[in-house]
């Protein structure tokens, strides 16, 4: 940040916090939208990494553009502007550092650049040429303080750099503002080293499954050891790390009992939005870690986004970017009816067309469209199909490694096409890169049903309930297990899971189809019938010849769900 000292003279606190808003709200999105991790915080500066060149030159140039249009406001000589160097090569990276001579040369470059403007060595030019939108301006050899060679280094044109020069007219776009969360070292209330070290144990275990969430920046748990022996100041903490979220927590052993207390603050607002208290006996000391970990974590994510929705409800239509855009459209999805439904289609179109790259944009559209069909909303299924399977491979193209996106994509194949081993196989991707994300989870339940395998269904189903046990979208959840159950002939145990499903929300279709079948195969056809008049009322043109071309149950099942369906009532 250039003149950091000068304008925190003048005016320290101001200049600390509208630091802070700049890292939490453009900073930090961009770098982790453009497969960048920051690696340390330097006060008035940061030192980040990426997987390519070319992310990291676009994500400067990105920077650079927003910084400029979100201080054109401020008086000139109150304006924040950065500078930045940007090098490519060999580095020694540790969790919270990195270090060596391609790290020097970043650093010196970004001493020379001008403010506002990005200076690059001649091994990121070498990667990215082709792809640099802006015009390059080659300074030649420079020598660089305490680097023995002379470096060949190349000025990006950005406008509003300092020295006159002028950039691509390309307008930004806005990219998400991903929710970021901090997670603190347990306190002990004791002076037993055994509290200490579940307690550490107990924040690395959530640290992990909460970094396979997407969507959510989760600080590292090296980055948070300095507050391990210090009384908490919530809002110093969200303005040292850049995070809107801090999760805190306390172990107290009490004989052969443990206590964990925890409490999740929004740092913006000033207040605690979630808090519980968790007993255990200490002989199920990591079982107990384990357990208690996940259930922190998914009872953690339904409310952050839970106050996420809500901040992008209070934003200005003007200032939606990507992210305020889904988070709106998730919201109108799930209420399950027609109405809030099709709003919901806009919302997420105008959510790709202002980020393109953003892979939980296209995600949610292939669901969208998914859920259109499945809830008989639509007047062309075919159409709908294709549109839903290329949304969900546009998804995965934007991030190959987003194991929502793949189980979108396989749940795709397996539903709408009946391409089960293909969806199989996404699966298996998709698990192994979120390994805690109760969907995936689910929705592989989901096509281990539609083959028959009922065992391997209720499995993974339950699994992805423990997973997600407060979520407000649990009606899905437990949908998937009331059909697994279905498939295994446990038809008790689906009636009471749909009708657990359909006390949360009695408009999905697919839990009063399930509920219908099963229903019959205990004989209970009156039963069936009631649960029929309720499914004609919300999906007045149902038809059973139509759903065939749907039902993605294999062979012998689909057949016999379908005749369950008629035996109920229901129309041809």
């Amino acid at each position: 940040m250039v003149g950091y000292a000068r304008l925190t003279e003048a005016a320290e606190e101001e200049t600390h916090f509208r630091f802070r808003a700049i890292r939490v709200g453009i900073v930090n999105p961009a770098i982790v939208s453009y497969r960048g991790r920051i690696i340390k915080n330097t006060g008035d500066g940061f030192l980040a990494s990426f997987e390519s060149s070319t992310d990291a030159v676009r994500c400067a140039i990105e920077l650079q553009r927003e910084v400029a249009a979100n201080e054109r406001s401020q008086p000139p000589d109150r304006r924040t502007h950065f500078r930045m160097g940007l090098n490519a090569g060999e580095f020694i990276v540790e969790p919270d550092d990195m270090y060596g001579a391609g790290v020097n040369i970043a650093a010196r470059l970004e001493q020379l650049a001008p403010p506002g403007g990005i200076l690059i060595s001649r091994a990121i030019l070498e990667r990215t040429h082709s792809k640099i939108e802006v015009p390059i301006e080659d300074l030649g050899h420079l020598r660089l303080k305490n680097i023995a060679r002379p470096v060949r280094a190349y000025s990006l044109r950005i406008r509003g750099a300092q020295r006159g020069v002028t950039a691509s007219r390309r307008r930004p776009r806005k990219r998400a503002a991903v929710p970021s969360i901090a997670v603190l070292p347990f306190r002990a209330r004791s002076d037993s080293p055994e509290d200490a070290y579940f307690g550490e144990g107990m924040v690395e275990d959530i640290i992990v499954a909460l970094a396979s969430i997407r969507g959510l920046l989760v600080i590292s748990r090296t980055s948070t050891l300095s507050y391990k022996n210090e009384a908490v100041d919530i809002q110093k903490v969200g303005q040292d790390l850049g995070v809107r979220y801090v999760l805190t927590g306390s172990v107290r052993r009490m004989v052969d009992q443990l206590r964990i207390t925890t409490e999740l603050a929004d740092v913006q607002a000033g207040s605690v939005i979630w808090a519980d208290r968790y007993d255990g006996m200490i002989s199920e000391l990591f079982d107990f870690q384990a357990r208690i970990a996940t259930r922190i974590v998914w009872s953690i994510a339904p409310h952050v986004r839970e106050a996420e929705l809500s901040r992008a409800l209070r934003k200005r239509p003007e200032s939606m970017n990507a992210y305020d855009l889904v988070m709106q459209a998730i919201d109108l999805i799930y209420r399950m009816n027609f109405d809030d439904f099709s709003r919901a289609r806009p919302l997420l179109q105008k959510a790709i067309e202002a980020d393109d790259s953003y892979a939980a944009a296209y995600c949610y559209s292939a669901l969208w469209h998914i859920h259109n069909i499945a809830q008989g909303w639509t007047n062309d299924q075919e159409a709908d199909s294709v549109e839903a399977d290329q949304l969900a491979a546009a998804a995965v193209d934007r991030d190959p490694a987003d194991g929502f996106a793949l189980a979108v994509q396989a749940h795709t194949k397996s539903f709408l096409f009946r391409e089960y081993d293909a969806a199989m196989g996404i699966f298996q991707r998709a698990l192994a890169a979120a390994p805690s994300h109760a969907m995936v989870w689910s929705l592989c339940s989901a096509v281990y049903s539609y083959m028959g395998e009922g065992r391997s269904a209720v499995e993974y189903a339950e699994r992805g309930l423990r997973l997600s046990p407060l979520d407000t979208q649990a009606f899905f959840y437990l949908m998937f297990l009331g059909a697994a159950h279905y498939v295994n002939r446990t038809y008790e145990e689906a009636v009471i899971w749909c009708r657990k499903s359909l006390g949360l929300n009695p408009g999905l279709c697919a839990t009063l189809r399930v509920l219908i079948v099963s229903l019959v195969g205990l004989d209970q056809v009156e039963d069936a019938r009631r649960a029929a008049s309720v499914l004609r009322q919300v999906q007045p043109r149902f038809r059973v010849s139509t759903y065939a071309r749907l039902c993605p149950y294999r062979g012998e099942l689909g057949m016999e769900f379908l005749a369950r369906l008629r035996q109920a009532g229901l129309p041809e």
